[in-house]
């Protein structure tokens, strides 16, 4: 009795799922969290995080070796986070840059990569974010030589939970095949950094804003901490601080979890520090646009633009308007032209492991 096609394609995947366990316990692992999923209406493959979607045509058409390196392609995508990382950015574009940062990974840990598969030298230990800007911004998805997959989105805010979810499967895979020597070299730096302790970007965002507000203090102001026990002491006064710029890259970068998240910070150190103003000025290769809020305005948070990435601008709008601000504060991941050292104090909330050349630099996560 013949098997029918769709059944070889799911047992072809099912094998190349085992055979990676044997020889590449860290893919083969991982690859055990995702179910398979038959779609005749794909091209080829796509994932979800939590699934990967077939075209059974596509797989029998892949040699075994080639195979095993299509799983580990998608188990790729749910370890760096892929699914999760995209933000506003356009999505081909972004296909793109994830299969030339997947594969590159692919090839150094021994997968055989298939004629076609992006690949290039020329973005080795970059991530996706560093090789995206420097794409064309118009790619075309048919004919070969394009992205080997699909990325599938599932509930809203899904993406987040579940790559949480894969840094601890991934820690523990990678515990496994070191165990038993199996584990890729070019896999160590991405563990490294997955196991790095976090620091909390929102307690060094507040530091920073509070240390540098003005430590003018006034009798006239006395401190009433200390009025009940009969010392008549200074109290701190702030009336006079100056204003805050926030800079928001809006290249497309940052998404909007991110986005929510910084702004709430920054409505909060607004309400405590109450600077004079607090100039929110949007900026992807120049600004977009600029709102000007008072510590009591219901500060809202919007995006404007959405093209390259430059931060001098945002430089430059401090000049062009004469501002002495107490501080800027950038949120973006990094990648774009830097202004000459400023004369003011710098805060840069990085989305990656970018650090500025000059200011301090924390690393945002949400």
């Amino acid at each position: 009795m013949t098997t029918p096609p769709n059944a070889q394609a799911a047992r072809k995947l099912t094998a190349a799922r085992s055979k990676l366990i044997m020889g590449q316990p860290f893919f083969g692992m991982l690859a055990l969290r995702l179910a398979l999923v038959e779609r005749s209406d794909i091209p080829t493959l796509a994932v979800d995080g939590k699934s990967v979607f077939y075209n059974p045509q596509f797989v029998l058409g892949l040699s075994d070796r080639l195979c095993q390196s299509a799983m580990a392609h998608e188990v790729m995508h749910c370890v760096l986070a892929h699914i999760s990382r995209r933000g506003s950015r356009e999505p081909l574009r972004w296909n793109y840059a994830i299969d030339f940062a997947a594969n590159l990974v692919l090839k150094d840990s021994g997968f055989e990569i298939g004629d076609g598969w992006l690949l290039d030298n020329k973005y080795r230990d970059m991530t996706a974010e560093q090789i995206y800007p420097l794409l064309p911004e118009k790619l075309s998805a048919a004919g070969g030589g394009g992205p080997l997959d699909e990325i599938m989105e599932g509930t809203p805010g899904s993406a987040e939970t579940d790559a949480v979810e894969w840094k601890v499967a991934t820690l523990q895979a990678a515990a496994t095949a070191k165990a038993q020597g199996k584990l890729p070299a070019s896999l160590d730096r991405f563990v490294e950094d997955v196991t790095k302790p976090q620091v909390d970007w929102r307690a060094q965002l507040r530091q920073f804003v509070t240390q540098i507000c003005k430590d003018d203090y006034a009798w006239s102001r006395p401190n009433r901490r200390y009025l009940s026990a009969g010392m008549y002491l200074p109290g701190l006064y702030s009336e006079n601080m100056g204003p805050v710029v926030v800079g928001i890259d809006t290249s497309g970068s940052i998404d909007g979890p991110t986005l929510t998240a910084f702004g709430a910070e920054i409505r909060a150190l607004a309400a405590a520090v109450k600077p004079s103003e607090i100039h929110v000025v949007y900026c992807d290769a120049e600004v977009n646009h600029v709102d000007v809020f008072t510590p009591y305005d219901d500060m809202q948070f919007k995006p404007h633009g959405g093209g390259g990435t430059d931060f001098r601008p945002v430089a430059a709008y401090v000049q062009e308007k004469n501002l002495s601000p107490e501080c800027v504060v950038y949120l973006t991941d990094g990648y774009g032209p830097f202004p000459e050292q400023q004369n003011v104090p710098w805060l840069w909330c990085m989305t990656t492991d970018v650090v500025a050349p000059f200011g301090e630099t924390i690393r945002i996560e949400v």
